[in-house]
């Protein structure tokens, strides 16, 4: 009996692993499919906006600003992934976190190649970086916070001390993928954005 309900629950979680990526990834489609349809109206705001970023770029780049900043974004997020636990129903929070998250992704990504071509694709690569650690760090937290509120026996004091130092531990991995925006992807934009404009 005990075999069948961790059977079940390994199942289950697996299906929180999909449905999360797949929320992401509607996200990313959604994103790219809204900057094709809009790209006529938006194109020269967009392609502004870009170019005067990586002119302040060559200017001077502040990275423990671009390290706070991005980790203020990355707590706000686990935050309210991390409260929406404790809610039936903070699934769909937290949906609406990853398909948000994914759309801007894709928004990004599609905007970059639509102006730059390859180099837009250069550019995206600076950021792999943070995003190899983040991105599947937010997916897997995701899906535990799903799991967790969808568990009868969160309530339990045992249950809630394991979800806190979970917390926790993923905090302490948002903090690296900040600092890798935040030291590794200036960097690595810096040198490329002379080639860029």
């Amino acid at each position: 009996m005990r075999i069948n309900a961790e059977t079940g629950s390994e199942k289950r979680s697996s299906a929180m692993y999909i449905i999360v990526t797949l929320l992401l990834i509607l996200g990313v489609t959604a994103g790219s499919i809204y900057l094709a349809h809009h790209s006529v109206n938006m194109g020269d705001g967009i392609r502004e906006y870009i170019n005067a970023f990586f002119a302040s770029m060559q200017e001077n780049t502040n990275k423990v600003t671009v390290f706070k900043n991005s980790l203020t974004s990355n707590l706000i997020c686990v935050g309210i992934i991390f409260v929406m636990g404790f809610f039936r129903l903070g699934c769909v929070p937290t949906g609406a976190i990853l398909v948000r998250k994914g759309f801007v992704m894709g928004f990004t990504a599609a905007s970059f190649f639509k102006f730059y071509g390859a180099k837009g694709m250069l550019i995206m690569l600076t950021t792999m970086p943070a995003e190899l650690i983040a991105i599947p760090t937010l997916l897997f937290f995701s899906a535990v916070s799903v799991n967790f509120s969808l568990n009868r026996d969160k309530k339990q004091k045992k249950l809630i001390i394991s979800y806190i130092f979970f917390l926790l531990l993923i905090v302490s991995i948002f903090c690296v993928a900040a600092l890798a925006e935040g030291f590794l992807t200036t960097t690595f934009m810096k040198l490329i954005s002379p080639r860029i404009n």
